[in-house]
């Protein structure tokens, strides 16, 4: 079995990717122009129109359904049952993939939430 070895963490691979991103804006507008990824055909794997989308996005206030932070409607996640396939709702995708490492399970959610509430959490000052 082979290991990937990063020589950083995660936090600093995303910052090092954002800074790139913000540095070399007409690199990234070439790239997403040529993957023309439309809406449209997002929605389409899930079996939503664009209409049933925008409508749910206007319905959550533009605002991840988890954290509640605002959210752009193209760096949204369309959240589904991967079981069923059924569309959820939509989430920025640090919370998509969150609720993906827990497995979608409730169980575990619960299992994190206990484990902070006794070993305390940094985010008690924020407001979510």
């Amino acid at each position: 079995m082979s290991h990937l070895l990063k020589s950083r963490c995660n936090t600093c691979l995303y910052k090092n990717h954002r800074d790139w991103i913000e540095k070399n804006p007409d690199r990234v507008a070439k790239y997403r122009e040529k993957d023309s990824w439309t809406l449209a055909k997002r929605v389409a794997r899930y079996n939503l129109s664009p209409e049933e989308f925008i409508n749910k996005y206007d319905e959550q206030n533009k605002m991840c359904g988890i954290c509640k932070e605002e959210i752009d409607l193209v760096d949204s996640a369309i959240d589904h049952n991967h079981s069923t396939g059924s569309f959820r709702g939509i989430l920025c995708k640090q919370c998509n993939r969150a609720l993906g490492m827990f497995k979608d399970n409730e169980t575990l959610l619960s299992n994190a939430i206990e484990y902070l509430k006794k070993n305390g959490s940094y985010a008690l000052d924020r407001q979510y």
